[in-house]
C-alpha cells in the first residue's frame, strides 16, 4: 500500500482553492488540475508499506500526536515544484510555522522507528493544485484564504477505474 501523511482540508477551503483553480486554468494551459476530494497538506510522504508497517506507524503516531495543536494559517503563497517548463507542480502554501515543522519531523522518526526508508525531502507547507501544465503569463494576484488544519491522517494513494484517489487510512482530530 502507498501511502503519505497530511494534514486534512476542511470541504470549505476545498471549494475556495477550486475556485482558485479555475482562475489560473487560463494561465496553466494542459495541466492536471488536483480534484478537491484528494486536497490535503502532505507532512511526510511515505511510500509503499506493509500491513504489519501501517500497523506499527499507527502506533507511533497515537504515541505523538496528542501534544500537537490545531494549526491556522494563512494560504497566501502561490509557487512551482520543478525545473521543467513542462513539469511541474502549481501550488499554493504558507509560511512554514515550528509546530508544523515539529510535527513533520517527529511523524518522520516515527516512519525511521518503523524500519520504513525516508527521502531526504524536507517539509514544504503547501497543497499541490495542479501539475504537469505549460505556465503562460504571471501568477495572478489572489485573496489568502484562512484554513485550520485540525486533522491529521494517514491516507492510502491508489488507482480506481483509472482515476487517482486518497483515503483516509486512520485520522486523529488535532487538539
Amino acid at each position: 500500500m502507498r501511502i503519505f501523511v497530511a494534514y486534512a482540508i476542511s470541504d470549505d477551503v476545498k471549494i475556495q482553492l477550486h475556485h482558485l483553480q479555475q482562475q489560473l486554468s487560463p494561465i496553466y494551459q494542459n495541466g492536471r488540475f488536483k480534484q478537491p476530494k484528494n486536497m490535503h497538506m502532505t507532512l511526510r510522504f511515505v511510500g509503499e508499506v506493509n500491513e504489519t508497517q501501517l500497523a506499527s506507524l499507527i502506533d507511533e503516531i497515537d504515541n505523538i500526536i496528542d501534544k500537537h495543536p490545531v494549526q491556522q494559517v494563512i494560504l497566501d503563497q502561490l509557487g512551482f515544484f520543478g525545473k521543467s517548463a513542462k513539469k511541474h507542480s502549481l501550488w499554493i502554501g504558507c509560511h512554514s510555522q515550528p509546530p508544523m515543522e515539529q510535527l513533520s519531523n517527529e511523524i518522520t522518526q516515527c516512519v525511521i522507528r518503523c524500519n520504513i526508508a525516508v527521502n531526504d525531502t524536507p517539509f514544504v507547507p503547501h497543497i499541490t493544485l495542479a501539475q504537469h501544465g505549460v505556465f503562460i503569463g504571471e501568477l495572478p494576484l489572489f485573496q489568502p484564504l484562512k484554513a485550520d488544519l485540525n486533522r491529521v491522517c494517514i491516507y492510502s494513494s491508489s488507482r480506481i477505474e483509472g482515476e487517482l484517489v486518497y483515503q483516509p487510512v486512520k485520522c486523529w482530530k488535532l487538539n
